[in-house]
């Protein structure tokens, strides 16, 4: 959602959305994560983030940009459910996509629920991880999330 503007605050009632395209895209679907053990301590995983407010306004080659990709490691995993990677992402964030590559296809397995800033520790994110400092936190596709998620996923595959 990004910043409020108006300094009011918005609910946030999902951070994942799931959309119906009006025709087939031509890319290979990921596939989501569903065996019961998820995590392995800095294993390279792949955080595909749709909106970064540190990125908003900047342009590359291409043109303005608000969307980036890193390459990150699982660190710091806290009862199997919760864990932080080695990557940082700022407000406007959340739900953003976390994959891992099994076989020959992306998994997804993990949503970004927050992040740890400190700007005087890591000013532009070029130093080491520093678990609660400066890191991405994650949350793994489990429980009510995850059957939801699956069966948003199947409904739509089924018409």
């Amino acid at each position: 959602m990004g910043t409020c503007a108006d300094g009011g605050s918005r609910a946030v009632v999902g951070d994942w959305a799931v959309a119906k395209l009006e025709f087939p895209a031509e890319v290979t679907p990921y596939e989501i994560y569903e065996q019961p053990e998820i995590l392995v301590e800095l294993e390279r995983v792949l955080a595909v983030v749709g909106y970064d407010i540190e990125a908003t306004g900047k342009r590359d080659r291409y043109g303005p940009f608000n969307k980036t990709m890193q390459e990150c490691q699982v660190r710091d995993v806290r009862d199997w459910s919760i864990f932080e990677t080695n990557c940082e992402f700022t407000v406007g964030a959340s739900g953003s996509a976390l994959f891992r590559l099994l076989g020959s296809r992306m998994t997804l397995f993990g949503v970004l629920s927050g992040d740890y800033h400190d700007e005087e520790y890591c000013p532009r994110g070029s130093c080491e991880f520093k678990s609660r400092t400066w890191s991405s936190v994650y949350v793994t596709l489990k429980g009510e999330f995850k059957d939801r998620l699956l069966a948003t996923v199947r409904l739509s595959t089924a018409k």
